[in-house]
Parts: structure tokens; sequence; C-alpha cells
């Protein structure tokens, strides 16, 4: 089957996002599936070139990569679905090949996606094998009561297969990048000022509880890894095909196991190529030696995953951690000189006005280079967070969470507004 496969994806929030999940899809794919990737990232005319591509290409089937929902920012809320509805009805003119959504934003919420753009199914999770067993059941008629994650309508109203999770990622081959001028990516500057970055993953999967995210419903709890060494070559191929040499590790915990960051350092170390890279840093398993192994494999930058400084707020949060935990964490970069960000997530279970400025305070006391701030919780549907935000009744089992709706703690939700704009003022590298 012809297939073109769409990253319709043009914001730029802090970088560029080079769609790696699509990248991993078209690497799965075999000869006998020829394919175009249309990436509307950088494109003059993406619709205009649409056109073109299904007149020339006819495609028998289009995969359609849906990231983002929306900015998940509660007080300026920008919601991205509707653009996804109005190419699946530009698509539906163009073109009789069935439709089908994939992608993390996909993922998150099939059904509510399905039944608001009218595409013809998805694929929730994991792509590679997944796609390959719909593309199969599609040519041969066959059926797809067992393709991996396949989320449809059917007569009976709404199917969810259960999803694929690859055992051994070793196994794949790496992220086909040549389809998406990945130089053009590194070099664009995105929202922040700032030259991109190449995402890289290592790892999939998170053993930790946090109730707000869905990495774990995503990737399974049960962390899952390329030898590191792999990893390595992939960077040493890309810089000498690409000429790349900044890159982001998109690994939820790049510090988790420990052993594996370790071993990763020491790959990239060896290959003593000019390399800058960032990673996420959970300070449940603070490491002075990996610390060093960072520095010295070409880490330029750590984001520090910390969310509060509040042993309260942290434990209603699910973190896995401790406010020491945290403490500990700062204090080894502080002395490590490697420059890291932090974040604060505000407004969360048990929040009050007390909360805030103790995280703040520990913020200011340690310093990181950039301070992101974020306020309110956005709630995906199935989520422990959802399960109490209908509890205190601020959304109800009927509310369709395609639409943004946020959880923020009465205590603060009418004073944080105001103390955050006198914290940014004064300190400019602390970001709302």
């Amino acid at each position: 089957m012809r297939i073109l496969f769409i990253s319709p994806n043009r914001l730029r929030l802090i970088v560029a996002p080079l769609p790696l999940g699509l990248a991993s899809l078209v690497a799965s794919l075999g000869p006998e599936h020829p394919f175009r990737v249309l990436d509307f990232m950088f494109a003059a005319d993406p619709l205009g070139q649409l056109r073109r591509e299904i007149a020339e290409f006819q495609p028998e089937i289009i995969g359609l990569s849906v990231r983002n929902i929306d900015n998940q920012d509660s007080h300026r809320t920008v919601s991205y679905f509707p653009e996804v509805k109005e190419l699946v009805d530009r698509l539906r003119e163009l073109t009789p090949a069935p439709i089908v959504l994939g992608g993390g934003g996909f993922s998150v919420m099939p059904r509510e996606f399905l039944e608001f753009t009218g595409a013809d199914c998805g694929i929730v999770g994991e792509g590679e094998g997944a796609f390959q067993a719909l593309l199969a059941a599609y040519e041969h008629g066959s059926s797809r009561e067992q393709v991996p994650g396949l989320a449809r309508r059917t007569g009976a109203g709404w199917q969810l297969n259960p999803p694929h999770r690859v055992p051994q990622l070793d196994r794949l081959p790496p992220p086909a990048l040549e389809y998406f001028t990945p130089r053009l990516y590194q070099d664009t500057v995105g929202t922040a000022g700032l030259p991109g970055l190449v995402p890289v993953q290592s790892r999939r999967g998170c053993p930790m509880r946090c109730i707000y995210c869905t990495t774990p419903r995503l990737e399974g709890r049960h962390t899952r890894a390329w030898e590191p060494e792999q990893v390595a070559s992939w960077l040493a191929a890309w810089h000498e095909k690409f000429g790349l040499t900044r890159f982001y590790f998109v690994d939820n915990m790049f510090n988790c196991p420990p052993e594996y960051g370790h071993r990763l350092c020491q790959a990239i170390a060896g290959l003593k190529l000019p390399l800058e890279w960032s990673c996420l840093f959970n300070p449940a398993f603070p490491d002075p030696e990996l610390i060093h192994l960072l520095h010295a494999a070409g880490c330029a930058m750590v984001q520090v995953g910390n969310e509060s400084g509040s042993e309260l707020v942290l434990s209603r949060l699910g973190k896995g951690f401790k406010r020491r935990q945290v403490e500990l964490t700062l204090a080894l970069f502080n002395r490590s000189g490697l420059p890291y960000t932090c974040f604060l997530l505000l407004g969360g279970p048990g929040e009050t006005p007390e909360t805030v400025q103790e995280s703040v305070a520990l913020l200011e006391q340690y310093e990181p280079r950039l301070v992101n701030l974020k306020v309110g919780l956005r709630i995906h549907p199935g989520l422990p967070l959802h399960r109490l935000a209908m509890a205190e009744g601020v959304v109800t089992p009927q509310d369709n969470l395609l639409y943004p709706r946020f959880y923020l703690a009465p205590a603060v939700r009418n004073w944080i507004w105001g103390y955050l704009e006198d914290l940014t003022a004064r300190h400019p590298n602390w970001i709302l």
C-alpha cells in the first residue's frame, strides 16, 4: 500500500520539535510499502504541498501524527485539536484513502479525537509493529481485532485493542531523521530565542506514579532501553551525515536506572565528538558520579524535574521523592558547575500560598539558570488527578476533556497570578 505520513505540527514553543515518534515509525517499515512523508514545520505552503502530494502519489492510506492537544497553559489556553479536524476534513475532499491518527496527543484521548475529527481509526501508543499489522489487515481484508492499540468506531460503538509495547527496543532501526531535514530543526530558533535541539530517545517507560502524567499509560511502567553503545552510534552517524551537534534526550528520566545513565555517558564521551546535549534529571535519584559523567560527556544543560519544594505538595503529586532529595540534587549541580533549570508546577492538590512561597524560597536559595513556572495541572482522562478532580467537583464524568480543564487548588486560585507577576518582575529568568 502507498502510505502518506503527515506531521502537521508547526509549533515552535521553546524549540521546534522534530517528530521523533514518526521518524521511528517510518524507519520500521519494510521496502514492500512505498511511502512519503510530509512535514508541515518548515513548509511555505503546507496545504498546497499536500494537494500536490496526493495528486501525484495517490496514497492508499494516510497516517496523521498528532503531537499536541493544547498548550497546557491554564491562564492563556490555546487548543490545537480543531486544526486536526480541519486537516481531516481537507483530506476527505482530496482523497478517499482511510485516515489513521497516531502520536502522543491522540494516544492520550483516542476516543475523543476520533469522535471530534471523524478519522477512520487510530493507533494508541507505540506504532512500530502496530501500524504494519494494520496495513496487513487493510491489504488482506482480515480482521482488525488483533491489531495492537487500534482505536475505532464499531457497530457496537467503540473499541480499543490493548496496545503493544516493543519488548526489545534494540531490535528497532534508528529513527529515520532524513525525512525531516534535521539540520533545519537544529538551526531554527524557537520561541525561547535559542537554537534548536534534535530529540533522542534512549529509553521508554516510567516507573514513577505522578498523578497527572500520561507517560506510564503510553509507554508502560517498565523501563525498556536501547544499548547505550547503540544510542551513541546514532549520534555519531547523525553528526557525520547531517552535521548535527546539539541533542536533547527526551527520556522521562535520564538518571533512571542510574547505572544505565552512567553507561550512556561513557559511550557518548567515548565518541570524542564536539556534541552538546541536555536531558531531564529526576531528584529521586541524586547521583554525584553521574553528574560528573554528564559533564565529561558534553552535557551542556540539565532540566531538574523538581515540580515543588513543599513536602506536602510533592507527596500529593505522587512525585516519589522528598524535599531533601531536591535539595541534595540542586546542591550537587551547584558544586559541579553544570548549568541546570528547574520546574515549578503550582496549584496542585494541597497547594496554599505558604507552600508556593516555600517552593519559591527553595529555588531562590539555589539559583538555577532558568525556572519554568506552570500554574494548574492539565486534567487527562483516567488518571488519578482526573478521579480527584471528579471527587472534588472540578469536572464531571460527562466532561469531554479534549477541551482543556485544569486543576487549580482553591486556596491559590485568586491569589497566585498577582504573586507570580511580582515574582517574575524580580527574576527575569523565571518564565511563566
